[in-house]
């Protein structure tokens, strides 16, 4: 058998190898990962300085977006205080009626995120009961989105998780990381008053506490559940709980809108900022139409926009609420706003099957046809091969915005360098001549 058939037959076992792994990066997660990881690796370390995401393409794998990260900008918020001077002409707590003034006064100013950290919880029985629930939730149904709160806890016994919670809480498919270190709960407190609807999103307020945590988030079941700051900042980016996802020891990604950093467990690793002073109205100031006036005077000594979200927020001495004791509730929800978010997109496709099919090719005839030299060069003309193939898919990356996988260039060039050491033995050696088509062996002739 002649040198260029046994060389020919070497590439076509380099390429069939390069094209069984180029399968693999598609079906197999832990290389699929690995090459994720590489291409988010190169793409940082030619963009120094620069902060992005990749988005996952479905049913796209092909197809890899590139999203560079903007800095956010702090919103204003108007504040309402709860506190008990609202007993001078409403009540305290306040009852149904007195929310309904409320959320009709802030709804007229202009707002249409509501967020009410104290949890609407009434008992009582009878049609005047049931009528007064009626009013509160026609007045909630006037806001695009309105976060309400329930207390939280672990009890022995537990209770299956109620739909209204289930419909509000990030399913634990969007969360990667390690998922049982965090925090648990099992059953409401009190349930709310206020009938479930789809502008409607709970979040926790109180939670059992495991070394003075303060998680963002607490699982129940297969379900995350926000913590009130955090569902104010999905309302704020309008971002639904689906799109929320979660890589645990990383970050919060809110769809598009900020990604916010956090620990293992969920809890915020951010450094808090001053945002745009809240507008700040106590409640016997912002219940009557007749203020309505007197609140926009308000806002236009702190801002020259209406705020979207109005924060209704227990202000008594003896609230109970965890970022009373710890951070000012503002302060957070302003800091997560100011956080990083994607703006734009770039497209990286992958090489169409074909191109990465004669790439694979034109590694694989090189390989083969090194076999030719002798072993020194043979080796270090492997070498190089090893260093310009990865230099080959890197410009790839940069120059053109395609990408195509690694791993299959890489078995491509080790099978032909396997193959070069395992098989140059059955090669006719440089000097040797083919034999005599005849049979008869070569004569050598002298010289005088």
């Amino acid at each position: 058998m002649t040198s260029w058939i046994i060389r020919l037959i070497l590439a076509v076992l380099a390429l069939e190898a390069g094209v069984c792994v180029a399968f693999l990066v598609d079906d197999w997660k832990p290389l699929r990962e690995k090459e994720d990881a590489l291409f988010e690796r190169l793409l940082s370390r030619s963009r120094e300085g620069d902060e992005f995401v990749i988005d996952e393409v479905k049913p796209t794998p092909r197809v890899r977006l590139v999203r560079p990260l903007v800095e956010g900008t702090a919103q204003p918020y108007l504040h309402v205080k709860v506190n008990e001077q609202a007993a001078e002409d409403l009540h305290y707590p306040l009852e149904p009626e007195d929310w309904w003034g409320l959320l009709n006064h802030t709804h007229q100013v202009g707002c249409r995120v509501a967020a009410i950290e104290e949890p609407l919880t009434w008992e009582g029985e009878g049609v005047a009961h049931l009528g007064r629930l009626a009013t509160l939730n026609t007045a909630l149904s006037q806001f695009e989105t309105v976060i309400l709160t329930v207390d939280l806890h672990r009890p022995p016994k537990g209770q299956p998780i109620p739909d209204y919670l289930q419909t509000s809480a990030i399913p634990l498919s969007n969360v990667t990381g390690e998922t049982g270190r965090l925090v648990r709960v099992n059953r409401v407190l009190l349930p709310p008053s206020a009938t479930a609807a789809p502008n409607i999103r709970f979040a926790f307020r109180l939670q059992e506490s495991i070394d003075d945590a303060r998680p963002e988030i607490l699982r129940w079941d297969d379900y995350l559940i926000p913590s009130f700051p955090l569902a104010v900042a999905m309302a704020q980016a309008n971002v639904s709980p689906d799109q929320v996802h979660i890589a645990l020891g990383h970050h919060i990604r809110l769809g598009d809108g900020p990604i916010i950093p956090i620990n293992g467990i969920g809890e915020l690793q951010i450094e808090l900022t001053e945002g745009p002073a809240p507008i700040e109205r106590l409640a016997i100031e912002a219940y009557s139409p007749s203020q309505i006036e007197n609140t926009h005077e308000a806002i236009k000594e702190k801002t020259s926009t209406v705020p979207r979200c109005v924060l209704f927020t227990d202000a008594s001495r003896d609230n109970p609420s965890p970022w009373r004791k710890s951070l000012h509730l503002q302060k957070i929800v302003s800091s997560l706003d100011s956080l990083p978010r994607p703006e734009g997109v770039e497209t990286h496709e992958r090489l169409g099957v074909m191109d990465e099919v004669v790439l694979l090719g034109i590694i694989a005839v090189i390989a083969a046809l090194l076999l030719g030299l002798p072993g020194i060069f043979r080796h270090l003309s492997y070498f190089a091969l090893l260093i310009a193939l990865p230099a080959l898919l890197v410009s790839l990356y940069l120059g053109s915005q395609k990408w195509t996988p690694f791993a299959p260039a890489v078995a491509t060039a080790l099978t032909g360098w396997i193959l070069a050491i395992r098989m140059a033995r059955y090669l006719p050696g440089r000097g040797r001549r083919d034999p005599d088509p005849n049979g008869a062996p070569a004569v050598a002739t002298a010289t005088d």
